[in-house]
C-alpha cells in the first residue's frame, strides 16, 4: 500500500491550523544543510533513519524520494498558510544545487552508435558516458575499480572516430580476411539425432512425420555448428567499395557499421578501432598487422 502524508513533513495541525512540528522541523532545516554540504539523498535517508525520526508514523523507513520531496517543497518558504520554516537562502542553495546536479547535456544523434561499440582499453569492461560533471561528458568505465575514465567533448569523440575511419579507408589491408573454415567435430547431440534417423529408417515401415521431424531437427543441429560467414562477404563487398569508389561520408558510416567491432578508450585517452577480423588500429594511426588465422 502506498502511503502519503496528508500534510507535509514538518508540519502538524493543532485545533485546525497548521503548525511547525518542532522535531519534524528541526529535521527539515539538518536536510537541507547536509545537502548544500554534499550529502546524497539516499545518505541523508539513511541519517534520518539513524536518528530514530520518522517520516510516516507507521514506519521508520526512509528513502531518497521523501528526501526529494522535502527538498523541492517551496512551502517550507511559508507560503499561503504554512508557517515558514527556512530562510530563502537556504531554500535557493539547495535548489542551485539540485539545478547543476540535473544539468544533463543531451546526448547527440551521433553518439549513440559509438556508445553501443565504445569499451575499455585496459580491462575491456563496457564504457558508460554521463554528463553529471556540469553538464561536461565524461567516459567511465562500468567495472568496480577500474581507474579509466576521462571527460571528452562528444565532438572531439566524432573528429577522433572520424580520423581512424578515414584512415582504416586508406588502408583496405585491414580488411583482409581469411574465409573461415568449419573445422569442428559433429556435437554428440547430432550424431545422436543422425544415429536415431538411421534406426528409423531401417524399420519396416518408419513413421514419416517422426521421420521428416528428425532429419529436420538433425540437419539444424548439424548447421548451427557451422561458422558465420555473412560478416566475411560483408568485408570483402566492402573491400572493393573502398578500391573502386570515392571516399565520402556515406561510405565511412558503411565502414563503421560493418567493419568495427569496438571502440577501445585507451589509458591515455585516446581511441583504438577493433575489427570484426581481430584486428587493430592504433590512436595514432598504425596498424597491427597480424591477421587472425583462419577457423
Amino acid at each position: 500500500m502506498a502511503w502519503q502524508r496528508k500534510i507535509p513533513f514538518g508540519y502538524t495541525m493543532k485545533r485546525g491550523e497548521l503548525q511547525c512540528c518542532p522535531t519534524e522541523s528541526a529535521a527539515v532545516k539538518e536536510i537541507f544543510r547536509l545537502y548544500t554540504d554534499g550529502m546524497a539523498y539516499s545518505k541523508i535517508a539513511a541519517e534520518m533513519m539513524r536518528r530514530g525520526l520518522r517520516y510516516h508514523s507507521h514506519t521508520a523507513e526512509w528513502n531518497k524520494h521523501m528526501v526529494k520531496r522535502i527538498l523541492e517543497n517551496e512551502r517550507y518558504l511559508g507560503e499561503k498558510e504554512y508557517p515558514p520554516i527556512l530562510e530563502p537562502e537556504a531554500f535557493l542553495r539547495a535548489q542551485l544545487i539540485r539545478r547543476e546536479k540535473n544539468a544533463y547535456t543531451p546526448c547527440p544523434d551521433y553518439i549513440g552508435p559509438i556508445r553501443e561499440k565504445a569499451v575499455c582499453g585496459v580491462c575491456g569492461g563496457r564504457m558508460l558516458r554521463d554528463t553529471r560533471a556540469g553538464g561536461k561528458p565524461r567516459w567511465y568505465c562500468e567495472k568496480e575499480g577500474c581507474t579509466n575514465r576521462r571527460y571528452i567533448e562528444d565532438e572531439d569523440i566524432r573528429t577522433a572516430l572520424s580520423d581512424r575511419l578515414n584512415v582504416l579507408a586508406q588502408t583496405p589491408n585491414l580488411l583482409e580476411w581469411f574465409l573461415p573454415q568449419n573445422i569442428e567435430e559433429p556435437t554428440l547431440e547430432a550424431v545422436r539425432i543422425q544415429n536415431e534417423v538411421i534406426r528409423e529408417l531401417n524399420k519396416a515401415e518408419p513413421g514419416q512425420e517422426y521421420t521428416k521431424m528428425l532429419i529436420l531437427v538433425c540437419a539444424a543441429e548439424q548447421y548451427s555448428g557451422l561458422p558465420d560467414y555473412m560478416p566475411y562477404y560483408q568485408m570483402q563487398r566492402l573491400k572493393e567499395k573502398i578500391l573502386t569508389q570515392s571516399i565520402n561520408a556515406e561510405l565511412l558510416r558503411e565502414l563503421f557499421t560493418i567493419a568495427v567491432q569496438e571502440i577501445q578508450f585507451t589509458a591515455h585517452g585516446s581511441l583504438r578501432l577493433r575489427l570484426i577480423n581481430g584486428k587493430t588500429l592504433e590512436a595514432d594511426g598504425k596498424e597491427d598487422a597480424k591477421c587472425p588465422k583462419a577457423q
